[in-house]
């Protein structure tokens, strides 16, 4: 190859290396637009009241952006939005007809009354059920999916939650 052709391959290595530096940071400031944004629309849900049974069709939505809101931040940046959205949740949950969510034996095993984990496995259940409206699924399937969010999050030690004993175990047969 002659110097010409090589001087070509390395302004082509630069531009390319460039555009990917470009759509990294674009990425990085769409999230972080993105977590604020939903950050910003979090405390007008704090004094919502549902009152219809229509009401918790409509809010779905909202449902939803609260519990990926919840697993996209680690449990030590914005608390109060952080209890605005599970309180916002549970009321949901405690109300909605066209959900039964089961709070048994596993999911307090699973969390050991630790109210973060709690509160995140109900924005799990939640994220399951409206996620796969779909599906017919049973008590044991939205246990198992919200489990599996619950622990993918508990994996991030940037999230800063100290998992129960029975995520640890679980954690611990995922690396052996």
């Amino acid at each position: 190859m002659d110097i010409f052709h090589c001087h070509i391959l390395n302004i082509k290595r630069k531009y390319t290396k460039l555009l990917f530096m470009k759509k990294t940071i674009l990425i990085i400031a769409l999230t972080f637009s993105f977590n604020v944004l939903i950050g910003q629309n979090i405390p007008q849900l704090e004094n919502y009241e549902f009152e219809s049974v229509e009401s918790y069709k409509t809010e779905e939505d909202k449902v939803l952006m609260c519990a990926n809101y919840l697993f996209n931040n680690p449990v030590n940046i914005d608390e109060l939005n952080r209890l605005i959205s599970i309180q916002y949740i549970m009321k949901w949950m405690e109300g909605t007809p066209d959900y039964t969510f089961d709070l048994g034996e596993k999911s307090m095993e699973l969390t050991k009354g630790k109210f973060d984990l709690l509160g995140l496995y109900m924005a799990a259940m939640s994220k399951v059920v409206i996620e796969n409206k779909g599906e017919k699924l049973d008590s044991d399937e939205i246990y198992n999916r919200a489990e599996g969010i619950l622990v993918n999050y508990c994996s991030n030690s940037d999230n800063k939650l100290k998992p129960s004993k029975k995520i640890k175990k679980i954690l611990k047969s995922r690396k052996g």
